[in-house]
Formats: structure tokens, sequence, C-alpha cells
């Protein structure tokens, strides 16, 4: 399996969902599978998105992602031609990224699951947007872009 989707989740009882939701209560759901890489992501868009340095994130299978409670309270906006950020309309909690180009997967913020995702990140991606006043200081490994996407900076420049 590619590094995107590789499963990897360290709670012994792996048939347990995690549960999760926004800021103010109203959306809540539930995740039936185990949880792809985690990773701290640096973009420009999940840091406005999050008001932070980063977001932590984890992907899902879509058809693992169950909403328990306020559907209606979902609002979305398309941040790019291939993401869709997914966030409670009444607190704003971002609480998941919809992946267009990849519809079977979705991007959950660690940030809104109760208690431990039971995963922990594993890497750092597109550090060369990342704020100018966060200083890494872990050992993670660090991707300029993404891993599979990095620019070859030894090719020969046209």
């Amino acid at each position: 399996m590619s590094g995107t989707t590789r499963l990897k989740r360290l709670n012994p009882m792996e048939n347990t969902p995690l549960h999760g939701g926004c800021l103010c209560g109203s959306v809540r759901y539930e995740i039936r599978a185990q949880l792809g890489i985690a990773e701290h992501c640096h973009c420009s868009m999940c840091r406005k998105a999050h008001g932070a340095a980063f977001s932590t994130n984890a992907l899902v299978p879509t058809e693992a992602l169950i909403l328990t409670s306020g559907a209606e309270f979902i609002s979305k906006y398309q941040s790019s031609p291939n993401r869709e950020k997914c966030f409670c309309s009444k607190c704003g909690s971002q609480l998941f990224i919809r992946r267009l180009d990849h519809p079977e997967s979705t991007v959950v913020t660690l940030g809104t699951v109760d208690g431990d995702p039971h995963t922990r990140p594993e890497r750092h991606v597109f550090v060369a947007s990342k704020a100018p006043w966060y200083d890494i200081a872990d050992v993670l490994p660090r991707f300029k872009i993404y891993p599979g996407f990095e620019p070859q900076d030894d090719a020969p420049s046209a």
C-alpha cells in the first residue's frame, strides 16, 4: 500500500469506533475503520482554516465516516479544485476535508476526535509554506510539498 492509504492505529481494540464532533456539539460523527497515516499539514489553507501553525489530519475511508447528528449544520467550502473543507456552520469547527479527486477517502481533522485517536502524526507536509513564526522542533520527516510530489532540487533548470 502507498504511504497515503496505509492504515496505522495503536488501539488494541481495533473494532471500537472513534467518536468526534465540533466545538458546539451540533455535529457528531463516528469512524468505523482504522485511521490512515496522520500528518501535520502546514499549507496556507490549513493554517488559515484552523487559525494555527498547522492542521493535524488523518485519512479515513469515506464509507467508514458516519455523521451521527448535525448533518444539516455541515457547511462546505471548496478551497481548491480537488478539496472541499467541511465545517460546522454554528461554531466554525473544521471537521473534514473531502478529496474530490479521490472520493473514497476523507481527511479527518484529529483535533475534533474525542479522546485519543490511537494514531500519531508521522510527518510534516507543505513545510515550504509553513508559518514563518513557527519552528518545527521534532524529528518527524519533513516534505516541502507532499511525499511523491517533492521537487527535484538537482534537476536541471530550463
